[in-house]
């Protein structure tokens, strides 16, 4: 495994020449996830306690049918160019067709997933979230690569995976607080530079862990 400077390096490299483009796709991207969710959010904040929990429901149920969905295919589109793969067409449409084509595998795995975590919230003390999130962290790139692959099947491969890297792939998350913080002073318009940023640092580190992983396969099927 690579250094995090060199994850990072790398992804500056892979987004060469396409910082502004990549932006623009988070925004319009952050747009329709904020229209989606914010009525659920206003009906929560200014109701009665069932508007608010009608509200929480409808934001939950939104975020798994248009959030996860859009974020899986946004990471999809960075993985392609960390391996320096050609698109056809504009980065929104990849974005919106990849959305349209995975959809319903896009959502069962966000709701596995979720059912999973917030089972593991109590009775661990939110630690077993945190671990396994972290191991769910490479999901999206395991379905782009394995698509044959069922919901439960890709979050096992998942944290078959990341056995290992899970430590790591938080300090890497990590190493990018320092820019989140100055994000926050540009009323948080960075972010939308930074998530790029930050996705496809992962999408490179996901490579190195693949390959890791292949060639244990290999060695054991040998």
């Amino acid at each position: 495994m690579k250094s995090y400077s060199e994850y990072r390096a790398q992804a500056r490299e892979t987004l060469n020449g396409r910082w502004n483009e990549m932006a623009l796709v988070d925004l319009v991207l952050s747009a329709i996830v904020l229209l989606c969710t914010s009525p659920a959010m206003l009906s929560g904040r200014f109701g009665e306690e069932l508007y608010s929990l009608f509200g929480s429901c409808t934001q939950l149920v939104l975020s798994l049918l248009i959030v996860v969905p859009l974020q899986f295919a946004f990471y999809n589109l960075l993985l392609r160019y960390a391996r320096s793969e050609e698109l056809e067409g504009s980065y929104l449409s990849f974005c919106f067709k990849d959305f349209a084509a995975n959809w319903s595998k896009y959502v069962l795995t966000g709701l596995l997933m979720t059912l999973v975590l917030v089972a593991l919230l109590i009775p661990t003390l939110m630690i077993g979230t945190i671990i396994l999130g972290l191991a769910y962290t490479i999901v999206p790139f395991v379905i782009r690569d394995n698509p044959e692959l069922s919901a439960r099947e890709a979050l096992r491969k998942s944290r078959l995976m990341m056995r290992g890297h899970k430590w790591e792939m938080f300090v890497l998350q990590l190493t990018f607080i320092g820019w989140a913080l100055l994000c926050i002073f540009t009323c948080f318009i960075g972010f939308l530079w930074l998530e790029p940023y930050i996705a496809t640092s992962l999408a490179h580190f996901y490579e190195d862990v693949k390959a890791e992983y292949e060639a244990v396969e290999a060695a054991v099927e040998a």
